[in-house]
């Protein structure tokens, strides 16, 4: 009876797992307080709602740091394209902040976060290059029959044929 106990609760942890998946964020350490960043849902989809979640306690306690969104900024990277993210406080959990972002291309997203937390100076960049919260993945990978065309990407097909029918038109016939 009690083999089958424990086969039962191995069980449901095991359903708790896959229902329920692990964020994986990146911690650091920066004078007195411990920094987490990461990706609400994880993987990252391109196209897709997801929030960067910013966890900020006094190192080595639980106790979090309330009104960082008022001293620090966060800035997100994708290649040469740069953005600040408004800090958005979590009302019922001191020292969780979050700002909502929509990742439009598959990739590796950098985090920085910069200011000041109290007295303490913070510069401290985050990448999914580094393997500690995920890469962008396309949606495309979770999509189900191939998603149709988009408008834009018709119009960028229409503006390179006009341009080949354009180039036809002025070429002499032999």
């Amino acid at each position: 009876m009690k083999v089958l106990h424990r086969i039962g609760l191995v069980s449901l942890l095991l359903m708790a797992f896959a229902l329920f998946p692990v964020s994986a964020h990146e911690g650091r350490e920066v004078g007195d307080y411990e920094i987490e960043l990461g990706w609400q849902i994880e993987p990252a989809y391109t196209g897709q709602v997801n929030e960067l979640e910013i966890d900020i306690v006094v190192a080595k306690t639980t106790e979090g740091v309330a009104g960082a969104e008022e001293t620090l900024q966060a800035e997100v990277t994708f290649g040469p394209a740069k953005k600040i993210l408004k800090l958005e406080p979590d009302p019922d959990n001191a020292g969780h902040y979050s700002t909502r972002l929509i990742p439009t291309r598959p990739g590796d997203y950098t985090f920085r976060l910069f200011g000041k937390i109290n007295d303490t100076s913070v510069d401290e960049s985050f990448s999914a290059a580094e393997g500690q919260f995920s890469t962008v993945e396309p949606v495309s990978d979770l999509q189900f029959p191939d998603a149709e065309i988009s408008l834009a990407d018709l119009q960028t097909q229409i503006t390179a044929l006009q341009a080949q029918i354009a180039v036809l038109q002025s070429t002499p016939a032999p």
